[in-house]
């Protein structure tokens, strides 16, 4: 850790790296709760559905399936669309934090439209609310809010309406069978006034501190780019939350000379600390949310990872830094996983990497007979 010229600590790739690693539990896999695990790592990317059970097999000790499910039943966690408009699964406990958050400042951009087809937001929101007591299909909850206000309710972009809508009443999705272990996101709505037990919204600013706090905890030191981009949010809306908790805040500055903010007491690991091979699923939060990503992932690689038709590739991570990506083919009763590194892998490093993925694959295909790894 060197200093800069403005009396900064400046803190290298490497230690920005494995202070990442280090809170989303990545150096060491945690023995913790579901709840506290999700709270650590701020959300979980649901996009992929198999996507969360992954990230928390590589980062919690002998996680099962159903210790997730059983959080899930008991409404400890929450799947709705929050950051960057996408599924994630949260703890109830930040649920409404993270809903004013992330979707106040769009409710507005929704309201202009609807207002002007002589809809009212709050009629909208107090008859989704009542009709979604228990778990509704999306089309039902817009069908009732339709017939009661007339059919004004519309636009040229059906989601927009249901964003609108869903926003609105703080609706969160409800899995059909107890929990989602595959695809598909046409899972029913409920309102989360019903879905959770206690809580209710805070303020703006409350809420939006939160979220930043839970963001520096999860991915810390961060630049404010790097906040704005995990929350779905323009700079402007969280600059004003980090100026004002900055004196508690320590700041430092990265190689390129970028003010990161962090909590005081948050970990920040040597960057000659040695790190495990670990493996990440596709869309795992890591990959998106930060601005600046190079202590993800070196910038050669990402074509590899961000497609163009919007998929963020599964990657394995060695030494830290992405370096493949994988997945996992079935066929019958076979299961092989695929690793495609990025370049070619020294003999110290495959080892591992084989090592890892035998010990997932059976987490992944648990009823398959035989199964492999192959480097292609």
């Amino acid at each position: 850790m060197k200093t800069s010229s403005v009396e900064r600590p400046v803190l290298t790739l490497r230690e920005l790296n494995r202070a990442m690693l280090a809170r989303q539990l990545l150096l060491d896999r945690a023995r913790i709760g579901i709840v506290a695990a999700i709270e650590r790592l701020a959300a979980l990317q649901a996009q992929w559905s198999p996507s969360p059970y992954i990230a928390l097999w590589s980062r919690l000790r002998d996680f099962r399936r159903p210790k997730l499910w059983s959080a899930i039943e008991r409404h400890e966690v929450i799947r709705a669309r929050l950051m960057r408009g996408t599924l994630h699964l949260v703890s109830a406990r930040d649920f409404y934090a993270y809903a004013v958050a992330t979707q106040d400042l769009q409710r507005g951009a929704w309201n202009r439209y609807q207002i002007g087809r002589g809809v009212d937001p709050k009629k909208v929101a107090a008859l989704a609310i009542a009709f979604a007591r228990e778990p509704r299909p999306k089309e039902d909850v817009l069908e009732h809010i339709q017939e009661r206000i007339g059919g004004t309710l519309g636009g040229p972009f059906s989601w927009l309406v249901w964003r609108f809508v869903s926003a609105h009443a703080d609706l969160v999705t409800a899995p059909p069978g107890g929990h989602w272990e595959y695809g598909g996101t046409d899972a029913p709505y409920v309102a989360a006034r019903h879905w959770i037990a206690r809580g209710e919204r805070p303020s703006e600013e409350a809420a939006i501190e939160t979220l930043v706090r839970r963001c520096l905890a999860a991915f810390g030191p961060a630049t404010l780019a790097d906040v704005a981009k995990f929350a779905g949010q323009v700079p402007g809306r969280v600059r004003p939350t980090l100026l004002r908790i900055g004196p508690k805040l320590r700041t430092f500055s990265d190689e390129e000379g970028r003010l990161l903010y962090d909590l005081p007491r948050a970990p920040r690991p040597d960057g000659d600390l040695a790190a495990p091979v670990r493996f990440l699923p596709r869309y795992d939060e890591l990959l998106i949310g930060y601005q600046y990503r190079d202590r993800v992932i070196a910038p050669a690689h990402r074509r590899a990872v961000y497609t163009k038709n919007g998929i963020v590739e599964a990657v394995v991570m060695v030494d830290g830094f992405a370096a493949g990506t994988w997945n996992l083919v079935r066929a019958k009763t076979d299961a092989v996983l695929r690793i495609s590194p990025f370049a070619r892998l020294a003999p110290r490093d495959r080892v591992p990497v084989e090592a890892e993925a035998l010990e997932l694959l059976p987490f992944l295909a648990p009823g398959a007979r035989t199964g492999g790894v192959r480097f292609v």
